[in-house]
């Protein structure tokens, strides 16, 4: 896993994102929404998106099929539901 440079990234809803370390299939985010959760080091995994969407990053349409990484948590977060589409990392990276 690479250890990279803090990226403060604002998400859909306030949402404060910061990607901490990042490989193909994983993410650790800090995802903070304010009066709502906090993860100070969430682990997000690469999968195929079970539903249709919004990326939180780019607002961008996700449909059912997409590559996204999501929370891997159990029991399920309270972001559970949140996807980043796996091409926006690609965009961050290229920045």
């Amino acid at each position: 896993m690479k250890t990279r440079e803090s990226i403060p990234l604002q998400g859909t809803n306030g949402a404060s994102i910061q990607i901490l370390e990042q490989s193909e299939t994983i993410l650790i985010i800090r995802w903070v929404e304010p009066g709502r959760c906090h993860y100070g080091e969430q682990r997000w995994r690469r999968r195929s998106a079970h539903t249709s969407g919004t990326c939180a990053l780019s607002r961008r349409k996700i449909r059912r099929g997409d590559a996204v990484f999501k929370p891997a948590e159990r029991p399920a977060p309270s972001n559970a539901a949140i996807m980043i589409a796996a091409e926006m990392l690609g965009d961050l990276a290229h920045d």
